[in-house]
């Protein structure tokens, strides 16, 4: 014990050396690579804005209304009553394409509308207006010549029709899929014209088709009452 006191010793910490952070060399910068993006063209179509407009830039105009005229629109013709009802005497049958003056109305019933209308040549009655997807009576717009030949008709869009944009000074969008959130890949001016290849598809409250145009194929809205965006034409 004694000789353990006399030759004590110390013990030496030898510190623990941290090597120093080695420099990485920054890599060299090169061109990146990216993915194009798709582009779109289209005969006679404006820039597509970064925020998908909705399909039409401004009110609506007046549709059916007293003082106005109309046009049956029913592929059958329409009925002619002597009151607004179905189970009212039958005073006649107007036929389709047959311009009318809208005298009073509207008035509902039998879940329909109905508006009296004078055919100008002694024939006064009440006529249904037809469902929402299937109108018998329409504002008498959109009629007239046709771009390139033929003429435009005012009735409801089928498939398998050559169309015309009628929207006046407006351009009408063209989406990627049917409903205002769809892509929007043209916007055709006034006088364009399409092929109708699909639908008709209910959606944001509009009756949408599937267009089909010199470079462009995407879905339209048809319009809404007394605002024809798209026109059949016809021979």
């Amino acid at each position: 014990m004694a000789m353990l006191a006399c030759g004590g010793f110390q013990v030496r910490v030898t510190p623990t050396l941290t090597p120093p952070p080695t420099a990485t060399t920054p890599p060299t910068p090169g061109p990146v690579a990216t993915t194009p993006a798709p582009t779109t063209t289209a005969v006679r179509l404006t820039p597509i804005p970064t925020t998908a407009p909705s399909p039409t830039a401004t009110a609506a105009k007046p549709g059916l209304a007293v003082g106005k005229s109309a046009r049956v629109s029913a592929s059958g013709g329409v009925n002619v009553r002597e009151k607004a009802t179905t189970a009212s005497k039958l005073l006649g049958k107007l036929d389709p394409g047959v311009i009318v003056t809208i005298s009073a109305g509207p008035t509902t019933a039998d879940d329909y509308t109905w508006w009296q209308v004078d055919n100008g040549k002694g024939l006064v009655g009440w006529v249904a207006a037809g469902t929402r997807d299937d109108p018998w009576l329409q504002p008498e717009t959109g009629s007239g010549a046709a771009a390139g030949g033929g003429k435009l008709v005012n009735r409801s869009v089928r498939l398998g029709d050559r169309v015309q944009v009628t929207t006046d000074d407006r351009v009408l969008t063209v989406r990627e899929t049917a409903g205002k959130d769809g892509l929007a890949v043209a916007r055709a001016v006034p006088g364009t014209q399409f092929t109708v290849r699909g639908g008709p598809v209910r959606q944001d409250g509009y009756l949408w088709w599937q267009l089909e145009g010199e470079q462009v194929r995407g879905w339209a809205a048809e319009g809404e009452e007394g605002d024809r965006w798209l026109t059949p034409v016809e021979p």
